[in-house]
């Protein structure tokens, strides 16, 4: 019955057929910016992801070189404490009068040293420690 039916050639009806492909083509005009926006948003948030991605790989690393250096430069605190502590030593005269005549079996005037032999294993065992250091 259907295929019988004829569309009335009046200027209403082909007003209103006007109208309805107008709006079939603003629908899909409205669909391509839409899609358009939509693409352009995504590949935003993409990019976005991806930088903030990287950007924490970025922050770790420098977290972890960071944590080395502090340290290494903690180990040189230390190391530097222990050579002003020594250069503090060396300028003290009765520190160094004392290495003198324990390490080196230096003497003052009217001063006699005997070597007994339970000193010489004191000495080869300093002596050795010397060489680890």
């Amino acid at each position: 019955m259907s295929k019988k039916v004829e569309g009335i050639g009046n200027t209403f009806t082909s007003s209103e057929n006007k109208k309805k492909q107008q709006q079939k083509m603003r629908r899909r005009v409205i669909r391509r910016r839409i899609s358009l926006f939509a693409g352009i948003l995504i590949s935003i948030i993409i990019v976005l992801c991806i930088m903030l991605v990287t950007q924490k790989q970025s922050n770790s690393e420098d977290a972890a070189e960071r944590q080395q250096k502090e340290q290494k430069y903690q180990k040189q605190q230390d190391e530097e404490l222990a050579l002003k502590e020594q250069l503090n030593n060396l300028n003290d005269k009765n520190y160094i009068e004392k290495v003198a005549r324990d390490d080196y079996y230096l003497s003052n005037d009217g001063e006699v040293i005997f070597k007994l032999p339970g000193d010489k294993s004191k000495a080869e065992s300093k002596s050795s420690k010397d060489d680890k250091q």
